[in-house]
């Protein structure tokens, strides 16, 4: 009993050391990309990921205005080239697995190609059906860098979320591959509602969950305080 107590105490000590860490080192990039993160006039964060990461910052006494709020495309080419990056909201493609650590799972989600009811001439049962289409995407996203793995080469291309939806409400392109949850916030920024759109096909075989990852070569320190932080 004795040695359990000692071990639980042994343990707490090495949590509260790596809590009182500084972390001068860590930089910590997102978007305004809702419902996940939403970012106001203020540079105030929340969202379904954006809360979960100020509990986090909370527990490890990092002050959340040490978040960087930058176009997705900056922001993912930074953390690739860069020790010490805490990068969300983020998702897994072939081209991050093994490059970034994807240390905790915070949203679970699928994704689906939509496209607008009244193109009523778009007829898609299956990927190669797809990609005859044009198709919105933002330039270097988990989205745009599966269907890159995939063979599409149709893209419309933006760097911002709310561009990418504005584009395809205005019919620049034919299909949008979104979560559902996502393209409805979306939407709802432009006064309008999922049911101007008709979901065409589901995107199957690939993991479209969210997460806080963290960049190649980033302390395990680091990365282990987050982890325990989200217990």
């Amino acid at each position: 009993m004795k040695y359990f107590i000692f071990l639980l105490f042994l343990n707490f000590i090495l949590i509260q050391k790596i809590y009182s860490q500084n972390f001068d080192d860590l930089k910590i990039y997102t978007e305004n990309n809702p419902p996940y993160v939403t970012v106001d006039d203020k540079n105030q964060i929340s969202g379904h990921v954006g809360n979960k990461v100020l509990k986090i910052l909370k527990k490890t006494n990092i002050n959340s205005n040490r978040i960087e709020i930058l176009p997705w495309a900056r922001a993912l080419l930074d953390a690739k080239k860069r020790k010490n990056v805490m990068i969300f909201p983020f998702v897994k493609t072939k081209e991050r697995n093994g490059i970034f650590n994807f240390a905790i799972l915070a949203y679970k989600q699928s994704l689906n190609f939509y496209k607008l009811k009244t193109s009523k001439d778009i007829q898609v049962k299956n990927l190669e059906d797809a990609k005859k289409y044009s198709t919105c995407v933002v330039r270097n996203d988990y989205k745009h860098e599966h269907l890159l793995s995939e063979n599409f080469t149709n893209f419309e291309e933006t760097t911002h979320q709310n561009v990418n939806v504005q584009k395809f409400l205005n019919h620049r392109c034919d299909l949008i591959i979104s979560a559902e949850e996502g393209l409805v916030a979306k939407l709802k920024e432009f006064n309008t509602d999922i049911n101007t759109v008709e979901k065409v096909l589901e995107v199957k075989n690939f993991d479209a969950n969210i997460y806080i990852a963290f960049s190649p070569g980033t302390d395990q320190d680091i990365i282990d305080a987050f982890i325990n932080a989200d217990k």
